[in-house]
């Protein structure tokens, strides 16, 4: 009976060793999807953030031009990265790794100035009377923070706070955006980090079964 436990422990043990040499073989002929679809799909997101951003900030911020030139880093280096992480690089699985943290950096700046800025926006506004020049509520402080606000934010916003028509597709209120971009953002970020994690395993294995059978030669 000991005999028999002994050689189906040891059965078992082969069949675990066997089924995972032959899954490490098959990485060599199949390509890592998880990572590449991963990255693909945080590219989806940051894209969608970006594009709720550019509709938010005014044409002549500055902020829409660091918008642009962030995502088309993001677009073009996020698919080479994961078209390599495909083929098992480590290079493009730190890639992955770094345009997640960036995803991350970047909600504590766009999104974040999107809501502050509307909360001045709605503040000043607010404090706005008709005839403010005889006023002593609409001082010079509150028109600038006013005026800055203006600067920043799109018609689409504005505008229709302002009671004027104005072209737009989503909710007027800043606080919506700005709380959707991050949450796409924080979405990305995590995709982006997790392909980057599976993708560097999955390569650091493959090395590890490849020299293996060089060692064995």
């Amino acid at each position: 009976m000991i005999n028999e436990t002994e050689n189906k422990t040891s059965l078992n043990k082969m069949s675990d060793l066997e089924y995972v040499k032959n899954d490490t073989e098959m990485m060599r002929y199949r390509a890592n999807g998880l990572s590449y679809k991963l990255g693909l799909l945080a590219m989806c997101f940051s894209l969608t953030a970006a594009l709720l951003c550019l509709n938010s900030f005014n044409p002549k911020s500055i902020q829409v031009l660091f918008i642009i030139m962030m995502n088309i880093v993001l677009l073009l280096g996020g698919f080479l990265a994961a078209e390599k992480v495909k083929n098992y690089s480590k290079g493009g699985a730190i890639a992955q790794g770094v345009f997640g943290v960036v995803c991350f950096a970047n909600i504590f700046y766009i999104p974040l100035l999107l809501i502050i800025k509307y909360s001045d926006y709605m503040a000043a506004k607010a404090l706005k009377i008709e005839d403010f020049e005889n006023s002593t509520l609409f001082n010079e402080a509150v028109a600038e923070k006013m005026g800055n606000a203006e600067s920043i934010l799109s018609a689409s916003i504005t505008a229709k706070l302002d009671g004027q028509q104005a072209v737009a597709y989503l909710p007027s209120s800043g606080y919506f955006r700005g709380t959707v971009a991050i949450i796409c953002l924080a979405i990305a970020a995590a995709c982006f980090i997790t392909a980057g994690i599976i993708g560097y395993l999955r390569s650091q294995k493959l090395t590890n079964y490849l020299d293996s059978l060089k060692e064995s030669k």
